[in-house]
């Protein structure tokens, strides 16, 4: 029996304002994007957030979460 291939998608880094954010997405700077709300402040803003890409690459390492979509 084969082995199915596996899919390698490679995750981008990109900044919102002054955040990273991981994405698969085609994005360009001025992109407005889904995101989710931190935890913390999700109960009074919502799960979900709008931004608008500002840098296509950051040198941030850390964890990092992901853009929901990109908003037509």
């Amino acid at each position: 029996m084969r082995k199915p291939k596996s899919v390698s998608t490679k995750l981008l880094r990109v900044v919102v304002g002054r955040y990273t954010y991981e994405t698969d997405l085609d994005l360009k700077i001025g992109d407005r994007v889904l995101l989710p709300t931190v935890e913390w402040l999700a109960r009074v803003q919502g799960p979900t957030w709008e931004g608008v890409v500002t840098a296509l690459e950051s040198d941030y390492d850390g964890p990092c979460k992901r853009i929901i979509a990109k908003i037509a």
